[in-house]
């Protein structure tokens, strides 16, 4: 074989491979639950999405609640936000950032507040303003 077909053949596999593993989630799989506490009576909807991924409209009766996942990316730069309606209130806040969240949240609790969004990881609370 010459070394032209040689160079091609591993070529192919190296981009076989890549392909196959750019689906594979190679840092901790990151999951985000978002709860309405806006008050009784109070319906909420919210679109969360990142820079390439639009997680679509969701719809939470009061203490509902809604959840998804997501593999950050090693270099610390996924980021993810919300816009969130309720009557008397269209705001927006970043659910999860990189460099804020990448050690705290393996698993993070939302509460949407009309003061704005709180954040529960391991029974600790931090709460955050809208964005402005």
């Amino acid at each position: 074989m010459n070394s032209f077909a040689k160079y091609f053949r591993a070529l192919s596999v190296l981009l076989t491979l890549f392909t196959a593993m750019s689906d594979a989630c190679w840092t901790k799989r990151t999951y985000l639950t978002l709860t309405n506490d806006l008050g009784p009576g109070l319906q909420l909807s919210l679109h969360c999405k990142s820079g390439s991924v639009d997680l679509g409209q969701q719809h939470l009766a009061p203490q509902g609640s809604w959840s998804f996942d997501f593999c950050s990316s090693f270099w610390g730069v996924t980021s993810y936000f919300c816009n969130v309606v309720w009557n008397g209130g269209n705001k927006w806040f970043d659910v999860y950032t990189g460099k804020r969240d990448s050690f705290i949240c393996g698993e993070c609790g939302w509460s949407i507040r009309p003061t704005g969004p709180c954040r529960d990881h391991g029974g600790k609370v931090d709460c955050f303003p809208w964005n402005s």
